[in-house]
């Protein structure tokens, strides 16, 4: 099966104080990860080529929380349960990203 939408999000941890951040600190990691997981499952949209995983650090921590799909390569920062459960339906169901969560990662 071909993948209609291969989604990753960070569920990075790092100590306090470290200089680059972490998505988890800033309302984001595994409890996102876990609803985008529940989403996907209740909708069973593994059928129609939906994707998941995990990622250790997308590089662009201090945006985060991060989540980025592909293949358009659409860049989310997702805060709430709400906002993934935003995503699933309007972005894997209907085909339209949500522009109130999209970020544009800075050039290196």
């Amino acid at each position: 099966m071909s993948h209609k939408y291969h989604a990753f999000i960070c569920i990075q941890e790092r100590p306090e104080g470290h200089p680059r951040g972490c998505c988890t600190s800033r309302g984001g990691g595994k409890h996102l990860y876990d609803r985008l997981l529940g989403q996907v499952s209740e909708n069973n949209l593994w059928e129609s080529g939906v994707s998941i995983a995990q990622a250790s650090c997308l590089g662009f921590c201090k945006m985060g929380p991060a989540m980025v799909v592909y293949p358009e390569g659409v860049w989310y920062k997702p805060e709430t349960p709400a906002d993934i459960d935003e995503i699933v339906r309007s972005h894997f169901m209907n085909a339209t990203p949500v522009e109130r969560l999209r970020f544009e990662p800075p050039k290196k």
